[in-house]
């Protein structure tokens, strides 16, 4: 496989991702480090790459909530793993969090890529969505990838691990998306 195939791969898998498929950044991401590590790519694209892939699918995500609305949703929204009930409780989230809630879910597994749908519906800036957007995934797909770049040599483990952590990682998520609206909230008392 030559280099610029490895960037098609990724870019193309980061997409999927992006949308909702059950095609992890937690794997994607590491290995796009290894294979940095090893020569076969370059960290920094490989990141950029696997980054605008993940906005890609997002966006993708946000029109489909913009322009089909609700109704579409609550109909064929399980092809995006996104049942009523989930769809119920991230309009909740982003009606009272809104820029936070797009910005901090970026980096809780699984519901990641759902948040667009929400901010679709409330037919959010799209400036401001395209920027928090790109900012958490850079964040997340940066830190799988440098991961995968240091632990290059032991990259089996690592997927296994971060496998293992998603819920560690969802907890983490939850406990950061919490102090931005701690700090949300005091600075609009304020």
């Amino acid at each position: 496989m030559n280099v610029s195939t490895n960037y098609l791969i990724i870019f193309s898998l980061m997409i999927l991702e992006g949308i909702g498929f059950p095609i992890p950044s937690e794997v994607i991401m590491p290995y796009t480090g290894y294979y940095s590590r090893t020569g076969n790519m370059d960290l920094f694209l490989g990141i950029i790459v696997g980054t605008l892939g993940s906005l890609v699918g997002s966006i993708i995500d946000y029109y489909i909530a913009f322009k089909l609305g609700l109704p579409f949703l609550k109909r064929y929204g399980k092809l995006f793993r996104l049942t009523s009930k989930r769809l119920d409780r991230l309009n909740g989230w982003f009606k009272k969090y809104g820029n936070y809630a797009v910005f901090g879910f970026r980096f809780v597994p699984e519901i990641r890529a759902l948040i667009s749908f929400p901010a679709g519906l409330a037919a959010m800036n799209i400036f401001n969505f395209l920027i928090l957007t790109f900012l958490g995934h850079l964040i997340w797909d940066s830190t799988l990838a440098i991961l995968g770049y240091i632990y290059y040599y032991q990259i089996g483990f690592l997927i296994t691990k971060l496998e293992q952590a998603a819920y560690y990682l969802v907890g983490a998520g939850v406990i950061i998306i919490i102090a931005i609206l701690i700090i949300a909230l005091f600075r609009s008392r304020k």
